[in-house]
């Protein structure tokens, strides 16, 4: 088989890029460096904001400087191109459309991903970025899997961009109590899994230590649909 390189659209932002690397390593299976995957790493992190723009587009537009990256990353032999930035992925088609390399989306990996692992899933909390959540991407999907979904109060999302922005982004020191607070609250309207659909909330998941099976953390499911399209095995 040939070797296979995994582009990383990366910047978006700068922690989470890394983090999604280092997944990418800790989870493969290799005995030696020759048996990783080879990756390519664009941590681009002057990229516009994407949850502004979705909200306003008046402000700058990211597609335009992703989709020259993704060029980038095709220019560079890449075989598939990820991007570790659930937000994003409201851009997922105009960016697959600038290049001939496939894009593994992070949003049905995740969502598939809980489907298969959660027994009896039905309904599932989704954690992320306002944009995000405006822009109906993660809804969308979970709907097209036969499933419900809930979404944080307007007071709890409010407070979960204030973990993802003025926290875990400006590298502060993060509310874990309020953080887990959210995620109870979602569980007590109805969700039997919540989706960490937001990368710097996979970094909380890291940091504190939450290995609970409902909490389905897209940048896990994403790391291993990349290991799996490269020709990897996964780490048992």
């Amino acid at each position: 088989m040939n070797e296979k390189t995994l582009g990383i659209l990366g910047g978006v932002g700068p922690l989470a890029t890394i983090y999604f690397a280092d997944l990418v390593i800790k989870m493969t299976e290799a005995k030696s460096d020759q048996e990783h995957i080879p990756m390519v790493i664009l941590n681009h992190a002057s990229i516009p904001d994407r949850t502004a723009y979705i909200l306003d587009r008046t402000k700058p537009n990211p597609v335009p400087v992703m989709a020259a990256d993704a060029k980038q990353l095709q220019n560079d032999g890449c075989d598939f191109i990820v991007i570790p930035c659930n937000t994003a992925h409201f851009f997922f088609d105009e960016i697959q459309k600038s290049v001939k390399v496939p894009l593994i989306n992070i949003l049905e990996e995740t969502v598939a991903y809980a489907q298969k692992t959660v027994p009896n899933l039905k309904t599932i909390g989704i954690l992320a970025t306002e944009g995000t959540i405006a822009s109906g991407a993660y809804q969308n999907v979970i709907q097209s899997h036969g499933l419900e979904y809930r979404i944080p109060s307007a007071e709890d999302q409010e407070s979960l961009m204030d973990i993802i922005y003025n926290q875990v982004k400006a590298g502060e020191k993060v509310d874990i109590c309020e953080f887990l607070r959210i995620v109870g609250e979602l569980k007590k309207a109805g969700s039997d899994a919540v989706i960490l659909g937001c990368t710097e909330l996979s970094i909380i998941k890291k940091d504190f230590n939450l290995n609970k099976p409902d909490i389905v953390d897209s940048m896990e499911c994403l790391a291993r649909a990349s290991i799996l399209a490269c020709g990897k095995n996964i780490k048992a």
